[in-house]
């Protein structure tokens, strides 16, 4: 089943798309139209049906002859990828969710780096987290490669639809598990392929789209506890475990509590979410003692897209806490200080500047320490120049720091630090994608703000990999 010019594709490796569905036709058309729009020429697009009972076989039937449609009785989404691995005939396969999308240059991408790096055995990419209606709400980039178990055992980042897999590293670790709850079956796939020894590779940029639903499999939090626990019980029983990832363990645990505790204080289940929090307290104790950190994290949940009201989320956790984190009710303001801003940067963002500045106003009213504690405005300002769907960052922190409320005008002064903080970041990113030269520009624009950057190994080694190589030998002799 052939998608895209076919056009000098026969020498050119077969790519298999595999898209379970399950009662999702209106969502499966725009998944099966990004598939059908790769500029990659060598596809095969298998569409496996769960056992739908919507009109999703009467909307196959207008993609015959391009898709390869089967139907099965309803078994679960890690059964329905089991099948689509069975029907494909690809070198490469990769697995895309009914309600997500693809970007047309994404398999042509993964498949050039794939066929140009033999040991290499899987290649993901940043992607965007989008709203239900497919809006990009951020994005997530700076994504893990190489040798990822350990820091995939703390938190999954990789998007199902993110990876193109090699079939013989599928061939050596097996299907995806079906006796697991299918919420996991994706995290412990790629577990399995990390342990097997693949080599991960990334492509620092947003290629496709994870669709945010409410009536996702996140929204049932207890399955989703069991099956977390279910798959790191698996995970750290490994005798063979190398031993740098075994001491992680209740670091990968207290981790993983502490994200299901947010899941649960977002359903209102109070006593779920105040064990999972005490759990993850007892194996992370330092977050008591220094709590800018658990602050930083319960304002990203209470601002991702699976809260629908941030501010009750915020009240609900301090309304609800273990006995041992009690004191925490007295950050209240700061915290929700802290949402008004992310708030703000976000309007910002979406070019609603008066809102923004509304928002960033009631923030100084409850948490004044904004105005001389610069630098976690600083911070705030640069993660969102970086994680917004903005095509221009450096143009988006001008337009915040020239549009300040009047109650804001000193955070201007964190302009410099935020450029030099940026030029780094978009520097990493002009890195990963092949554009050196780039790169090296913006290190060297950096500097000029900020020449402690010279003591950053990984900047000064983004640096000498970027420069041309008669220029780094030169400054050698």
């Amino acid at each position: 089943m052939m998608a895209g010019p076919a056009t000098h594709s026969h020498h050119l490796a077969r790519v298999s798309i595999i898209i379970p569905t399950h009662n999702r036709s209106q969502l499966l058309r725009v998944a099966v139209e990004s598939a059908l729009a790769q500029t990659y020429p060598n596809l095969e697009i298998i569409v496996v049906d769960d056992g739908s009972t919507d009109n999703t076989a009467r909307l196959m039937a207008h993609y015959a002859g391009r898709v390869l449609y089967i139907r099965q009785a309803n078994r679960d989404v890690a059964a329905a990828r089991n099948t689509g691995i069975r029907a494909a005939s690809g070198e490469y396969l990769t697995f895309l969710d009914d309600d997500d999308f693809i970007l047309p240059t994404k398999l042509e991408r993964q498949v050039q780096l794939l066929d140009s790096r033999p040991e290499i055995g899987l290649v993901h990419c940043g992607y965007y987290h989008t709203d239900e209606a497919g809006n990009p709400v951020d994005k997530m980039v700076f994504l893990p490669e190489g040798d990822v178990l350990k820091a995939l055992v703390c938190e999954n980042l990789i998007w199902v639809g993110a990876p193109l897999v090699r079939r013989r590293c599928l061939n050596r670790v097996g299907l995806f598990d079906e006796a697991l709850p299918a919420v996991n079956a994706d995290w412990y796939m790629w577990l399995r392929l990390a342990q097997a020894g693949c080599r991960f590779a990334c492509i620092q940029e947003p290629l496709g789209a994870y669709r945010t639903q409410r009536d996702s499999m996140l929204t049932n939090v207890a399955g989703l506890e069991h099956a977390t626990f279910a798959v790191l019980d698996r995970i750290f029983a490994n005798p063979a475990l190398p031993e740098d990832v075994a001491a992680v363990k209740d670091q990968a645990y207290g981790r993983w509590c502490l994200w299901l505790s947010c899941r649960y204080y977002a359903a209102g289940l109070w006593e779920n979410g105040r064990r999972n929090l005490a759990a993850a307290l007892a194996l992370h104790p330092q977050l008591l003692e220094h709590p800018a950190a658990l602050l930083q994290m319960l304002c990203d949940e209470a601002l991702s897209p699976h809260v629908a009201d941030p501010f009750q989320f915020i009240t609900g956790v301090l309304d609800h806490l273990p006995p041992e984190a009690i004191r925490f009710c007295s950050y209240h303001a700061r915290l929700a200080s802290q949402v008004h801003v992310g708030l703000a940067l976000r309007r910002y963002g979406a070019g609603d500047i008066a809102t923004a500045q509304r928002e960033l106003s009631a923030a100084i009213a409850l948490d004044p320490a904004i105005l001389t504690r610069r630098q976690r405005f600083a911070d705030s300002l640069y993660r969102y120049a970086m994680c917004l769907p903005i095509q221009a960052p450096f143009a988006y922190v001008e337009t915040v720091l020239q549009n300040l409320p009047a109650t804001a005008r000193s955070l201007e002064r964190v302009r410099a630090r935020v450029l030099s903080d940026l030029n780094i970041g978009c520097a990493f990113q002009d890195y990963f994608s092949g554009r050196p030269g780039l790169a090296a520009r913006r290190v060297f624009s950096a500097l000029r703000h900020r020449p402690s950057w010279l003591g950053n190994r990984g900047v000064v080694a983004v640096l000498l990999k970027s420069l041309p190589k008669g220029i780094v030998c030169q400054r050698s002799r």
